[in-house]
């Protein structure tokens, strides 16, 4: 993935950036407030992450712009609030929120993590996703992900497993607990149909039949597991919902629309009031974006990417409707009664049975025993496999980390056991810069993804120039496109110019707090409209 454009703006002011490289860029100025921060944030903000601009900056007033290339597709997004639009060489489409955005971004651009979250399957959202290869100017705890809320530093850790195919197991974990249940119960039934004796106090299925105490423990028992699966039906169908009113909303609009195109043969559509002849189409309020529609091509544009919005919510819906039918059939499963043979229960009341039916039915559990113990046996030993992968993984990148780490400041007393440090050895100031540092780095190394390395504000907390130039060699080796940003003191403006192989992109003549200005409206509204939005 490249970076090549960054713009924001309304149609007061604008700035956009557009002299990346595909190799080492760093964004210098010689002070703060000089706009680095507001460019990587408005990347990652239009690229789905939560927003963390500095408090200055009302970014909801502002459209964000990113052209970005992958596998030399070339692709334009631009975000503002809630909403996103998305354009490539053959369609434009329109994402009312972060899921739908994430949604399509999986199945069409690059297949992102699935985690376990909520004791649900869920494609993780780009908060989790950008961390990494993102590191922003502020909330750099080593102890924790940035932008805790939904997601912790577990779920960054499963996204890892997730990303080398080491996040599932062969079976679920209601396939298992219903699977060993069955074991449960046909070993119960062989060892009553081969030895008969009286067990009124047992807690063993069949003589729930019999005792109303084990009866009661086992009911109450079952509410549990009944209360547990009804409550995540509950809110698989609250989803499925959501997804066929906005799909409802969409297919009015889309009537809408379509009725515009109908052929005039005499005469011409044009407002009453003004008697134009543009004619414009709006998002809702919280995505807040303006299309002009006024000819067929364009509405035919709009038309094309709410039909595959449409099919998105379809497929979707029948994706919850799957996963539905799957909890309620754990469900149904829950609510039988136990199947307990009549075999058993003559054994326990008369103590009497017949040898040769017995020793058949013997063999038949023998035979359900068989199976079953062999599918446990699988998934045990493909969980434990897994979680040794797993271990060799996190292992590799510590270790790796550990040796940047040391490389970078060898004098350092602090020690790096994890991914994330401890909650009370939290690194501070200049270790914590070099911790991250050394983080995106490691897993880079270990997982060789292609995403672009985006660090705002390298040099923080006073990094020496010793530990700077560590860390540029350590970095340019890395073949992935580099977005770095540093504040210079007076006497280092210009270290970069003279370096090959870094893109200085200088900042220094930004006025403090005002680098969007009138000057880049032009291109920022051709940008714009090249996703048909319209500057209002």
């Amino acid at each position: 993935m490249i970076i090549k454009k960054i713009a924001v703006g309304n149609a007061e002011e604008s700035f956009v950036e557009d002299s990346f490289s595909k190799g080492f860029n760093i964004i210098s100025s010689n002070d703060n407030n000089k706009g680095k921060t507001i460019i990587v944030q408005s990347l990652m903000y239009a690229l789905g992450n939560d927003p963390t601009f500095p408090s200055s900056f009302s970014y909801k007033n502002y459209y964000h712009f990113v052209e970005f290339e992958v596998d030399a597709i070339t692709y334009c997004i631009c975000r503002r609030n809630e909403g996103f639009v998305l354009k490539t060489t053959s369609a434009l489409m329109l994402f009312d929120n972060v899921s739908e955005l994430k949604r399509y971004w999986t199945k069409n651009i690059y297949n992102l993590p699935e985690i376990h979250k909520n004791e649900m399957l869920r494609i993780v959202d780009p908060v989790l996703f950008l961390q990494l290869f993102f590191v922003g100017q502020d909330k750099k705890a080593t102890h924790n992900i940035s932008n805790v809320g939904y997601y912790n530093k577990t779920d960054f850790i499963n996204l890892l497993f997730n990303f080398f195919g080491l996040g599932s197991s062969h079976l679920s974990l209601e396939d298992v607990m219903i699977t060993k249940k069955q074991i449960s119960q046909l070993k119960e039934e062989r060892i009553n149909l081969l030895k008969q004796h009286k067990i009124l106090k047992s807690s063993k299925t069949a003589v729930n039949y019999l005792s109303a105490i084990s009866d009661k423990t086992s009911f109450n028992e079952k509410i549990q597991q009944l209360d547990k699966i009804s409550a995540k039906i509950a809110e698989l169908r609250k989803e499925r919902n959501i997804a066929a009113t906005r799909k409802a909303r969409w297919e009015t609009t889309l009537k809408e629309l379509r009725s515009l195109n109908r052929t005039i043969d005499f005469g011409e559509l044009h407002c009453m009031e003004c008697k134009s002849t543009n004619i414009s189409f709006s998002t809702a309020k919280k995505s807040s974006y303006t299309f002009d529609v006024s000819t067929v091509a364009m509405r035919n544009e709009i038309i094309t990417s709410i039909n595959e919005k449409i099919a998105s919510y379809d497929e979707e819906i029948e994706k919850i409707t799957s996963l539905i039918g799957k909890e309620q059939e754990y469900l149904l499963n829950l609510m039988s009664d136990d199947n307990i043979s009549l075999e058993s229960i003559v054994a326990y009341k008369n103590q009497i049975f017949d040898s040769s039916d017995a020793e058949f039915k013997i063999k038949e559990i023998d035979s359900q025993l068989e199976t079953l113990n062999n599918s446990i046996h699988l998934n045990e030993t493909r969980t434990k496999e897994q979680k040794e992968q797993q271990e060799k993984l996190i292992d590799a990148i510590v270790s790796i980390m550990k040796g940047i780490y040391i490389t970078v400041d060898p004098n350092s007393n602090s020690t790096i056991d994890g991914i994330f440090t401890k909650r009370d050895a939290v690194f501070s100031g200049s270790e914590a810069t070099v911790f991250h540092l050394a983080k995106l780095y490691a897993l880079q190394i270990t997982t060789s993804h292609n995403f672009p390395i985006v660090i705002d504000s390298f040099r923080a907390e006073d990094l020496s120039t010793s530990k700077e130039k560590i860390i540029i060699d350590l970095y340019k080796k890395i073949e992935n496109q580099k977005i770095f940003t540093t504040t210079l003191k007076t006497e280092e403006l210009g270290k970069y110019d003279n370096l090959s192989y870094i893109n200085s992109i200088d900042y220094k003549e930004h006025m403090p707090s005002k680098m969007l200005n009138a000057s880049y409206n032009s291109e920022f509204r051709k940008l714009l409209s090249n996703l048909l939005i319209e500057l209002s």
